[in-house]
């Protein structure tokens, strides 16, 4: 008996360490679960940004022979702009699901302007000629409506392309006469405020800032393409020009616009995703 209790001992002395180590040995953790956000939904967003503008004019006499006055002339703009916008995403389900493809509608106020100029000397029994004419085109606002496909690239990181139709308002001006001696002269001829239709084409990422669940920061460039438009400037005094429609003018915009922005996001449409 008392030989039994001993080789019991000893089996035990051997076994202990190799069960103590297979016992303080943890169960393998689960891997970390990545999540990230379902793009489904409708979103606000706000922002700002800044524009640059090309704007391309010529003019003609408005009376027979309708002679050329300048031709080709390009002039450019800058300014600052504030965004609005809104719209809904679908991201796609199954072997697509990193596709997400939206509509939306946005507006921007901005002061993005430039001075032009003109010499009538070439104009043929114009009451105008000789003026060297100045005056200056601001595109004050502007909305946007379109839809966009992006991709997933990264979880919380889309990148997507954007078209649709857009239209921008442009204030008038009176131009001014920089021949005068002293200092330039209002000459009161005048170009009205107007609006023109175009269309664009942009770009940008969007990405989920994960400390503030819903939020996201967007980043887009924009082209804006407002075609060609003809307007009539106005002499509104009978002195210097006379009063009457004097030229005509055709001109063509484009406006590049670079705009960050802060998204809100309901995902009214769908839970977060997990992504393992």
């Amino acid at each position: 008996m008392k030989k039994l209790a001993i080789a019991l001992t000893a089996l035990a002395a051997f076994t202990a360490p190799a069960l103590a180590a297979d016992m303080a040995k943890a169960p393998p953790r689960a891997a970390p679960i990545a999540y990230a956000p379902s793009w489904t939904g409708f979103w606000i967003s706000g922002g700002f940004g800044y524009g640059m503008a090309q704007y391309q004019h010529s003019e003609n006499n408005i009376a027979a022979p309708f002679a050329l006055v300048s031709t080709g002339q390009d002039a450019g703009g800058k300014g600052w702009l504030a965004k609005v916008g809104v719209g809904g995403d679908y991201q796609f389900a199954g072997p697509y699901g990193n596709w997400v493809v939206g509509v939306f509608a946005d507006a921007d106020w901005s002061n993005i302007s430039g001075q032009y100029g003109f010499n009538t000397t070439t104009v043929p029994g114009a009451q105008i000629a000789g003026f060297n004419l100045t005056g200056q085109f601001k595109n004050d606002y502007s909305w946007a409506i379109g839809g966009r496909i992006g991709y997933v690239a990264l979880p919380g990181l889309l990148t997507y392309f954007n078209g649709g139709y857009t239209q921008a308002h442009f204030e008038g001006n009176t131009f001014f006469n920089t021949d005068a001696p002293a200092a330039p002269l209002l000459t009161g001829i005048s170009l009205g405020s107007h609006t023109r239709n175009g269309w664009f084409l942009g770009g940008g990422t969007e990405y989920s800032v994960s400390q503030l669940p819903g939020l996201f920061w967007k980043n887009e460039v924009r082209f804006s393409d407002f075609g060609n438009r003809t307007h009539t400037l106005v002499c509104t005094t009978a002195v210097g020009c006379g009063v009457g429609n004097v030229l005509t003018q055709t001109s063509r915009a484009y406006e590049q616009k670079a705009t960050t922005e802060l998204v809100y996001r309901f995902n009214w449409g769908g839970p977060v995703v997990a992504k393992y």
